[in-house]
């Protein structure tokens, strides 16, 4: 194994240890589900996320490429994975486990300070290993990379992660709506994405004055921003 993948292997270990510290924590505080029904959860999740991940691929690749995709992933083929179509397939994943399993009440908000934490922790790795490298720039704060010196996307991502954890932390016993803190973790991740995406050097799709993932991440953000302030109007409601 060269330094590169150590590297970045120790990173993301380290970002799946602190995840599941600071979810273990969140759990107990919010008596999340345990035992069967919380593997039942995490096995919907991990399904999800792997296929969502390789699946919206499609936002990176021209329609002409996206059979070879779809065939890709009937072969088990993961290679070349997006973190937003993790989310997104994460997401709907554990919506199925959950009517399988039997739980009705939401189970995100254990998860809302965790994920950005890990993901922050794993774009270090990200840096360490120069993949998600940033596109060329003749900056003083460039990192060498890919033969260029380059944006540190992978930085500027996870600093925005630090930042949104920090304010979810801080927001976490203010919520009054399950699901509340998680969909406000969205809303956050995709308005980094939206932000950070110009600076990224993987392949881009423009449609317009945005990339199609930057689109996607628009559309995304805002159901879930409208979920966020129909939340907090509920208690509003209710005092009525």
């Amino acid at each position: 194994m060269t330094p590169e993948r150590a590297g970045y292997a120790l990173f993301v270990s380290l970002a799946l240890l602190v995840g599941w510290w600071i979810r273990r924590i969140e759990g107990k505080r919010l008596d999340a589900p345990r035992g069967r029904q919380n593997l039942g959860i995490a096995a919907g999740a991990l399904l999800g996320g792997v296929i969502g991940a390789k699946l919206l691929m499609i936002l990176y690749l021209p329609v002409g490429e996206w059979w070879t995709l779809i065939e890709n992933l009937m072969a088990l083929n993961f290679d070349g994975k997006t973190v937003i179509g993790g989310l997104t397939g994460g997401y709907i994943g554990v919506e199925v486990a959950k009517r399988l399993v039997g739980v009705t009440r939401s189970t995100g908000d254990a998860y809302a300070v965790a994920l950005p934490v890990a993901h922050g922790i794993g774009r270090l790795g990200c840096l360490w290993n120069g993949c998600c490298y940033g596109r060329e720039a003749d900056i003083f704060w460039g990192v060498f990379q890919r033969e260029a010196t380059r944006h540190p996307a992978q930085v500027y991502e996870m600093l925005g992660n630090f930042a949104l954890a920090a304010f979810l932390w801080s927001y976490r016993k203010k919520t009054s709506v399950p699901g509340q803190l998680f969909r406000m973790y969205l809303v956050g991740y995709a308005l980094i994405r939206v932000v950070i995406d110009p600076f990224r050097g993987d392949s881009h799709i423009p449609i317009g004055p945005l990339t199609l993932v930057q689109w996607y991440c628009l559309v995304m953000g805002a159901g879930f921003a409208w979920w966020v302030s129909r939340d907090m109007k509920r208690p509003a409601l209710a005092a009525e």
